[in-house]
């Protein structure tokens, strides 16, 4: 993932995609996808909820709470209600050593707090302003059961890793299906040793029963604008170490 510089136009379609999420009960299977096309946001999604959103007063409402430099406003909702999703059973995603794995130290190392807002010594052109469209990513708009769940305990994992363990970015595919010998299917790709990582993956197996059920409880007592609006900062109960994580 790339550190969103609070304010652009990236950073408030997502922002604006868990704001609608989060109107959404956590029970119902949501994915929420915002297009910036500069005159006007279009607003596509499914959810298994069925109650339709008020989009004009949740737009009206997002642009009091957080006064964004582009506002949102002239949506057009595509959002399809009472649609069942199937549940999300495989994500691949990198994860890197730093103060939030998410994010590569290097792009940290860049990121400069100021007063009132964030900047970037280096902006990707891909997250330039002057684009015509811009669209929102995951995990931002997608319910637990939509991958989000499995993001967090692939980083719950990270954070596991013993420390003096040679990691610095790992390239993981987490399934929460099993294979033949019952166990749940992943690879793991480490950048230090520039191949597979069998012992890392071995040892993950060994301890991690993929039981997501604490991360879930736990997801639904905080406020997930935080992942952006204070993007440094990490769920306690996500970074917290498994000490049964040993690698001999």
């Amino acid at each position: 993932m790339i550190l969103k510089k609070k304010n652009s136009r990236v950073y408030t379609v997502n922002l604006f995609a868990d704001f609608i999420l989060s109107k959404i009960p956590q029970t119902e299977d949501t994915v929420i996808s915002i297009s910036d096309c500069k005159n006007f946001i279009v607003i596509k999604g499914q959810t298994s909820h069925k109650e339709i959103l008020d989009i004009n007063s949740i737009s009206t409402e997002f642009n009091e709470k957080y006064n964004p430099k582009f506002p949102i406003s002239h949506t057009i909702d595509l959002i399809e209600y009472g649609i069942r999703l199937p549940k999300v059973k495989e994500l691949s995603f990198t994860l890197h050593k730093s103060e939030n794995c998410s994010y590569h130290k290097t792009q940290i190392s860049n990121f400069v707090e100021s007063e009132n807002s964030y900047s970037f010594e280096y902006q990707p052109i891909e997250f330039n302003d002057d684009q015509l469209i811009i669209t929102s990513e995951f995990p931002h708009g997608h319910s637990l059961n939509q991958g989000r769940l499995i993001y967090l305990y692939g980083k719950h994992i990270f954070y596991s890793i013993p420390l003096n363990y040679p990691v610095s970015t790992i390239s993981f595919t987490l399934s929460t299906d099993k294979n033949e010998e019952g166990e749940n299917i992943i690879s793991v790709y480490n950048s230090y040793k520039e191949s597979d990582d069998e012992i890392l993956r071995s040892a993950i197996l060994d301890v991690f029963d993929f039981d997501m059920s604490s991360i879930n409880s736990e997801m639904k007592k905080v406020d997930w604008s935080i992942e952006l609006t204070n993007p440094l900062e990490e769920y306690p109960f996500v970074k917290k170490r498994n000490k049964d994580f040993v690698i001999f």
